[in-house]
């Protein structure tokens, strides 16, 4: 089995990397924060969740001689690969036993390699999993819905991972789909560019996994959702046939095949290489941050700045709720107000006249400039790499915490906000008790924007996943009857999937069934996720 480079310890039991687990300073902001709300105390808190302790389904798949360099069933890698890293899987973790598991891990480093691990898994009928940085939040990655093949083999990609061109002429990069986000941004930093695309999980995700769940950056206006910044991509299938499409910067012919791909989710094949539209190193950078007294001022702020065609790099809203939970964990005094977070980047003198013209929009909308904000914003863009760390200690204490997102257009914005916001609070309370939910905007459109909810509240030991389910479908029953999409960002994975048909027209389901039956006519590829 080859040993991975990577000089930090992915995290078998949780987010992220061993090395970068929550501090001690960040331990007691958490627990005098939440501490407060839910009594949490020391007799309550679970000891940490150990690799040894899970107990995983027998493996049934034997690797042949030929691929144990880069197959393995250890329980590390098993494990590992077993899950995702939302709310629900690390719950799944402390709960299911024993915990299914895929039967052997393929860690490719060459195309050859790629190649003899699919050509033995189809072979034998194995179902085939591909796997980038395994922070899907969807249930994407999950050995769900395979039971009806004689083993699950999952494929990481992250040792496919090299460079092969940067275009400073047309602002492209050619890369593996297995490079993580901050190597991709690293090998653009010395020709001056980089991605400009860095959602939560960017540390712990890849170009691949990017275009396969549709995915967004953390800017939040212009071409921030990933299927518009793909220039090319390339790939195999599961019968060893490899494609390419033609890098052009557009073409009218046909359907664009690069659709395929952009949101297939491993049910189709494996994305091998991409192009990514990037940009230049910005030389100046600007922020500002405007309190409104209503989160409904805010939204009047950010769809005139979103339709005023300045568009700038950042915008995003926090509610009041989500405005006072961010002070709280920042050691600032909360108030009782939305807040609007503008920033903006370039290579030219044009940061603080842009920001000019979008603040005068802001205030023009009711809001008033905060000067003191500089703390809480240099706060905010650290918690936001760093909160899903703090998820995994609270789930020490049995605590409920997630997140939903999704988008809407601006003409139903208000409503929709008020219906899903009570219905998630009520849904929080009838199953936990008491809680939170807040809410920001993540992206913003010149029709409509993206909201991204929060919740968090005690759940019951041993209980957590049908105390999270019964949440989890509550609110994707309202977001999908209210009119919005079932995600925005998060793709549909295996956890959407029940929500996600009622979006697309029963023909448009059907040409996904053909296509895949096409591609992958044994439906070995991840199955359980698409409409098969």
């Amino acid at each position: 089995m080859k040993k991975r480079n990577s000089p930090k310890t992915r995290n078998a039991v949780g987010w992220g990397y061993v090395e970068e687990a929550i501090t001690a300073k960040e331990v007691a902001a958490v627990e005098a924060n939440f501490g407060s709300l839910f009594s949490a105390s020391s007799a309550q808190k679970a000891a940490p969740l150990s690799a040894d302790s899970i107990t995983l389904t027998p493996a049934r798949a034997e690797i042949p001689a030929a691929l144990a360099n880069f197959v393995s069933a250890s329980h590390h890698e098993r494990l590992l690969h077993a899950v995702g890293r939302s709310f629900r899987d690390l719950a799944k973790l402390r709960e299911a036993s024993p915990l299914a598991a895929p039967d052997a891990v393929a860690t490719p480093t060459s195309r050859d390699e790629l190649l003899s691990a699919l050509e033995w898994a189809a072979r034998h009928n194995y179902a085939i999993i591909p796997f980038g940085g395994g922070s899907s939040v969807v249930g994407g990655v999950n050995p769900e819905g395979v039971d009806a093949y004689p083993a699950t083999i999952t494929v990481d990609m992250q040792s496919m991972n090299r460079v092969h061109a940067v275009s400073r002429n047309e602002l492209v990069v050619h890369a593996d789909a297995g490079i993580l986000g901050p190597d991709l941004d690293a090998a653009l930093k010395a020709h001056k560019m980089h991605t400009r695309y860095s959602p939560q999980s960017f540390h712990h995700s890849t170009l691949g996994g990017w275009i396969a769940t549709r995915g967004a950056g953390h800017n939040s206006t212009v071409h921030q959702k990933i299927e518009d910044r793909v220039v090319s991509v390339a790939g195999i299938l599961v019968d060893g046939k490899e494609f390419a499409t033609r890098p052009l910067p557009a073409t009218s012919v046909a359907i664009d095949p690069r659709s395929y791909w952009a949101g297939s989710e491993g049910m189709l094949g494996f994305i091998t290489e991409a192009r990514l539209r990037v940009y230049p190193l910005p030389e100046y950078r600007g922020f500002r941050a405007f309190g409104f007294s209503s989160f409904m001022h805010a939204l009047d702020a950010a769809r005139a700045i979103a339709q005023s065609e300045v568009f700038p790099v950042q915008l995003r809203i926090l509610d009041e709720d989500e405005n006072a939970q961010t002070a709280r964990l920042a050691g600032v005094n909360p108030t009782n107000r939305a807040l609007l977070i503008l920033g903006d980047e370039s290579t030219l003198p044009i940061v603080d006249a842009r920001l000019d013209i979008v603040s005068r929009l802001a205030t023009q909308c009711g809001g008033v400039r905060d000067e003191n904000a500089s703390r809480l914003l240099r706060e905010w863009v650290r918690m936001f790499f760093r909160q899903p760390y703090l998820r995994d200690h609270l789930l020490q204490y049995n605590m409920i915490v997630d997140t939903f997102e999704t988008a809407i257009g601006w003409d139903k914005s208000a409503a929709f906000y008020r219906a899903i916001k009570t219905i998630t609070h009520d849904a929080v309370a009838q199953v936990c008790g008491k809680g939170h939910v807040g809410c920001r905007v993540t992206h913003a459109y010149s029709d409509g924007l993206c909201l991204y909810f929060s919740f968090y509240g005690p759940g019951r030991v041993g209980r957590l996943i049908e105390d999270w389910g019964r949440i989890k479908n509550a609110v994707s029953e309202a977001v999908v009857r209210e009119g919005g999409t079932i995600s925005h960002h998060h793709a549909m994975g295996r956890d959407h999937k029940p929500f996600a048909h009622k979006e697309f027209p029963e023909v448009h389901i059907r040409a996904i069934r053909d296509l895949k039956h096409s591609l992958d006519p044994k439906g070995l590829m991840n199955p359980g996720v698409w409409w098969s």
